[in-house]
């Protein structure tokens, strides 16, 4: 039977580092990665949108690692949270598959997906209200979904320090060799004054050049303070939330720690 193990995200949390370094990994004869643009290209779009091509992915009876954020939603749905999460994991169900994802504290990660919305969105303020859906809502959707599945969870805080052991984790082994360390990083957030130029446009997009030139001018460091956009009460709630569903996840699914 073909195994696939899918790493689903989420969006800002290392995924494009995670990708990056699969595709220049040596891996051990029986399993296979595909690279996220072919994947995307091939299955994992095609699939979303409820048009697949022919399913390519059983003909192999190996291994699959495949990664894609996407395969939760767009940028739109990060910021509800991802309501019906396993809409297009549902097509991966007949094989053997096991679910990865990573999870991330609320008052980093839903401005983290916000900025990433502003480089294909029009600017729309940041709305700094408490989520009323939450990292356990996602899973407990994905389990009702996806009966008997493996689900298992990493911490983004635990990636940067650890991120060959999670790739080998999620890779059941398999990496024989790991590439040199990526060349550049991945793209960086944006300072609170680079996001007060950019609401000039609101309603409108700035245009990725734009917010290139202004991210260039005021980066994040000493001088412009990256974008907060959380009172202390409301930070102080969103660690607690954070907090309350990795014990939850804990006792739910495997949590990978260090």
């Amino acid at each position: 039977m073909t195994r696939i193990r899918f790493h689903i995200g989420a969006h800002k949390t290392a995924t494009t580092h995670l990708q990056m370094t699969l595709a220049r990994c040596r891996l051990a004869a029986g399993t296979r990665y595909v690279p996220l643009k072919r994947l995307r290209r091939w299955l994992t779009s095609p699939v979303r949108k409820g048009r697949p091509f022919l399913p390519w992915h059983r003909w192999y009876r190996g291994t699959w690692l495949l990664s894609d954020e996407n395969i939760l939603g767009n940028s739109a749905n990060v910021r509800r949270m991802y309501r019906d999460p396993a809409s297009a994991l549902r097509y991966f169900a007949d094989g053997e598959l096991a679910v990865f994802m990573a999870v991330r504290s609320y008052d980093t990660f839903l401005p983290s997906a916000w900025g990433e919305r502003l480089w294909r969105h029009p600017f729309e303020p940041f709305e700094a209200s408490i989520p009323d859906r939450r990292w356990t809502d996602i899973v407990a959707d994905l389990q009702a979904s996806l009966p008997g599945v493996p689900i298992h969870v990493w911490r983004y805080e635990d990636y940067r320090d650890h991120a060959r052991e999670i790739i080998q984790f999620y890779a059941d082994g398999a990496v024989d060799r790991f590439p040199p360390e990526l060349p550049s990083a991945p793209k960086s957030g944006f300072s609170a004054r680079a996001i007060e130029e950019l609401s000039r446009f609101a309603g409108k997009s700035p245009g990725r050049a734009r917010i290139r030139r202004t991210r260039a001018r005021f980066p994040v460091g000493p001088e412009f303070p990256r974008f907060d956009p959380w009172t202390d009460e409301q930070k102080a709630t969103l660690r607690a939330m954070y907090a309350e569903d990795l014990a939850s996840l804990d006792e739910r699914v495997h949590l990978w720690t260090p």
